[in-house]
């Protein structure tokens, strides 16, 4: 096992934390020898000594128009370096921006910065970020809509269904993993894919689509006759062919065993994520009683935890063109409650680099052909995101350059090759721990020539962008924590209270 390569954060150990109120926080002094004791005391505290003390149920404003539909659209580990440097990317390669920085122009279009913290961190999970829009209470890292205390409040796609409504799940990532389950399962574990994919058959999501088949064995899928199952690209456009001239059921498509491909290595093998939505949409758009959908670009977040700029710049433009599928199928529709945000900021990317340098950066960026997940792979090695990374052959300096170069078109210098390869056999520790991993380590290598450098190869504390338009989108606020995303929706949709599971 090559160490140092692991692309999530080791897992969190939920712990007992004191209770502490907002004026027993302020009221530590810092400044001191005993400050900073109690602080280090408390510091697990903090979420909730900054909470807002606003519930997750806010309640509709007086005469606001009730919303039909929401979609709630996530770029999962987001940070907003990300968002910028999709917007440059999209006008340096494309001469255009992209749809989600247009849409801040619009008429109506309501901007909140949202807080992430979960209720035992102040570093979100995905699984935590998801459940406190799923179900509109802090969660602790790892748990799926599982409280601290062991409640199982109702899922909003549950709720959903119970109030006659369609339910729709859309991602790049598994169907089973954290983000799509914080919208319809309650888990102790995320990494319980197995029970989230028997629940999200059992719970009737009516059009499910993205990877994960492994969690959906034909013993599963045997109990739901009913259900059309879409497994290739060619039966999915058969599928959105037949759309319209027969009565369609609910669909479940799985286009990858795991996470499905990434954009750069797509090469149309899967549906594309803005395909995906468009499907969803015509489907779920066919129900008199409306809908709520969740669209995941999920594979931001796992092209940030390993520090690759071009896969990651790639997926966020992916992610893009989904936003633009919805924004054209919102046109001429007042019904709809759109809402654009991430669950957490990952590595904090940026672009750095001064003058003519700048631009050709973002332009080799660009024309990134494989992600570092394929480089890897290459090497004998496998990426994974929630557990240690297993390494069975290393290469030597001269395949490493050209593989790297076969996948990025840059030509590492001898330098740089030597500390990636140094980094593969962890020969090549940095002061901070986490950016010795490989991944990490050719990251800072591209640095060099894409001028997008990495703070980590982990989530971040950041607040972050929400941009929402449409009936129930006056109810953010312009400074919002997480939770309050799901009083948004319950009260934009006007949903009656939930049954008990």
């Amino acid at each position: 096992m090559i160490a140092g390569n692991t692309m999530e954060p080791s897992k969190h150990v939920p712990h007992l934390v004191p209770t502490l109120d907002r004026r027993s926080f302020l009221g530590v002094s810092l400044g001191s020898a005993a400050g900073l004791a109690a602080a280090g005391a408390i510091a697990p505290s903090l979420t909730r000594a900054m909470q807002p003390g606003r519930p997750g149920g806010t309640p509709r404003g007086p005469g606001g128009k009730k919303a039909l539909n929401v979609i709630f659209m996530v770029s999962d580990g987001m940070s907003f370096g990300t968002l910028s440097l999709a917007e440059i990317a999209s006008r340096v390669r494309d001469a255009k921006g992209t749809h989600w920085v247009e849409l801040w122009g619009r008429e109506g279009v309501k901007r909140s910065v949202m807080r992430t913290a979960s209720a035992d961190s102040l570093v979100t999970d995905s699984s935590a970020a998801s459940s406190s829009w799923g179900c509109g209470v802090h969660i602790n890292n790892d748990a799926v809509n599982f409280t601290p205390d062991g409640k199982t409040p109702v899922p909003i796609l549950v709720q959903a269904a119970q109030n006659a409504k369609a339910t729709g799940l859309v991602t790049t990532t598994r169907l089973t993993h954290a983000t799509p389950a914080g919208f319809i399962a309650n888990c102790p574990s995320r990494n319980s894919e197995e029970e989230i994919g028997r629940q999200i058959i059992a719970r009737k999501v009516d059009v499910a689509l993205g990877g994960g088949s492994k969690y959906f064995p034909d013993s599963l899928l045997s109990k739901r006759p009913d259900l059309r199952v879409l497994r290739t690209h060619a039966e999915f456009d058969a599928y959105r062919a037949a759309l319209g001239r027969a009565p369609s059921g609910p669909v479940l498509g799985m286009f990858q065993k795991s996470h499905c491909l990434y954009e750069c290595e797509r090469d149309n093998i899967d549906p594309s994520l803005a395909d995906m939505a468009s499907l969803a949409l015509a489907q779920l758009s066919t129900h008199a009683n409306g809908f709520v959908l969740q669209i995941e670009g999920g594979r931001v977040d796992h092209a940030a935890h390993a520090n690759d700029a071009g896969a990651m710049v790639g997926e966020q433009l992916a992610f893009d063109r989904a936003l633009g599928a919805v924004l054209s199928w919102m046109e001429n529709r007042d019904d709809t409650l759109l809402i654009v945000t991430t669950d957490h900021g990952n590595a904090n990317p940026g672009l750095t680099l001064y003058g003519p340098d700048t631009y050709k950066g973002i332009e080799r960026l660009c024309q990134v052909r494989h992600s570092f997940e394929w480089i890897f792979d290459q090497l004998g090695m496998k990426l994974q995101y929630d557990d240690a990374v297993a390494a069975t052959k290393l290469s030597e300096e001269d395949r490493v350059g050209s593989l790297v170069r076969a996948a990025t078109g840059i030509q590492l210098g001898r330098d740089e090759i030597g500390a990636f390869v140094g980094a593969l056999h962890n020969r090549n520790p940095q002061l901070f721990e986490p950016m010795s991993r490989s991944s990490s380590v050719l990251g800072s290598c591209l640095a060099n020539h894409y001028g997008v450098g990495f703070i980590s190869p982990n989530h971040t504390a950041d607040f972050v962008e929400v941009t929402a338009i449409g009936p129930g989108s006056e109810l953010i606020a312009p400074f919002i924590d997480n939770i309050e995303l799901h009083g948004v929706m319950i009260g934009a949709l006007d949903l009656r209270p939930a049954a008990p599971l």
